[in-house]
């Protein structure tokens, strides 16, 4: 029997963590008993919530709903029931990423002492493996009830995915595959009146700024991620590429507004992301001298994940306005506060 006193992976003072096949955490939540898969074994709801993880899932319908309300043209402004379908879809697909994600690696985390739910043997991996593709055939059939385009759309962030999972994430072009699966994201919104809405040439524009913006913003979240696993980085350098693809979203996001090709309520926003990620890089990278370690790049990726919802926030103020821009970035509330008790990374 282990006691955990501090974990960046959700554990708190007074858990324990058997390391054996039938281990579990005891953090005294509702049980869920997976009788159909072999033995029953006892997992608390809470790992599963850190195994899909959940803060992250509040980024998703921001992208969704930025892809969408590009195709719009206002002041016809329309909403259906394929927007929430096509969320829900999403968070299903993503879920499902993180969860084959976490399986492919469980070696490597249990390695480098990672206590995942799934490497600490507190879910079972074919409980895993089996919810995984129960998320990506109900995202398959709500995608296909919106739309043949959409299901094709889907069906691509899917293969992305799991290509990501499996193989690419360990290859040089791993920030590549998840910046496109992520941008794909935002064309899996506008999916559903993508071929009515591209006949507008401003609509193309800025469907095509806003894919580039959230790719070069995910291929940086992943450079910087790749570094979690250091013990101390004394050498700075490595900086450099995610925060020059960083500077080019800021870059591109500015003149873009400045051209008219969005409104300028889009600079509000963005000077609010601006101020988040100059405060954290300052807080937990430029500020230590001696060198950073994993804590400190665990908590500036948890940031960066977190703000995309910040950084669409600022698309959806470009294009209707500061109170849209304002009720998209609402979605970050949520995960911040869920990412105190549940780990991001």
């Amino acid at each position: 029997m282990v006691l955990i006193k501090k974990s960046n992976y959700g554990l708190h003072n007074g858990d324990c963590l058997k390391k054996s096949k039938n281990c579990k955490i005891n953090v005294g939540r509702i049980i869920i008993v997976f009788s159909d898969i072999g033995r029953a074994n006892p997992v608390a709801v809470k790992d599963y919530l850190l195994m899909v993880r959940l803060p992250n899932l509040f980024t998703i319908p921001s992208n969704i709903i930025v892809g969408y309300i590009t195709l719009l043209s206002p002041p016809n402004v329309g909403l259906s029931w394929s927007l929430p379908l096509i969320i829900i879809s999403s968070c299903l697909i993503y879920a499902a990423g993180i969860i084959f994600n976490d399986y492919f690696d469980i070696e490597t985390d249990m390695r480098e002492g990672r206590l995942r739910p799934l490497s600490s043997g507190s879910v079972r991996k074919r409980a895993a493996v089996l919810l995984a593709f129960i998320f990506l055939a109900l995202a398959l059939v709500t995608s296909a009830f919106v739309g043949f385009l959409s299901f094709v759309v889907s069906s691509a962030i899917i293969i992305i995915a799991l290509l990501y999972d499996y193989k690419l994430k360990r290859t040089k072009i791993a920030p590549v595959a998840m910046g496109s699966a992520r941008a794909a994201n935002i064309i899996y919104g506008a999916s559903p009146i993508l071929l009515s809405g591209l006949f507008e040439s401003e609509n193309i524009q800025r469907l095509m700024l806003e894919s580039a913006c959230v790719f070069m913003y995910v291929a940086a979240i992943i450079m910087v991620s790749e570094r979690e696993a250091s013990t101390i980085n004394i050498n700075r350098k490595w900086l450099f590429r995610p925060f020059l693809l960083l500077s080019l979203v800021v870059l591109v996001m500015f003149v873009s507004a400045v051209l008219g090709v969005f409104r300028t309520d889009l600079l509000v926003n963005l000077a609010f992301l601006i101020s988040i990620l100059c405060f954290f890089a300052y807080r937990w990278i430029f500020r230590f001298k001696s060198g950073i370690g994993s804590e400190e790049i665990q908590n500036l990726v948890k940031i960066l994940v977190l703000c995309m919802v910040i950084l669409d926030s600022a698309f959806a103020s470009g294009i209707f306005g500061i109170l849209l821009g304002v009720a998209v970035a609402s979605f970050i509330i949520p995960g911040l506060v869920l990412s105190r008790l549940l780990y991001v990374t």
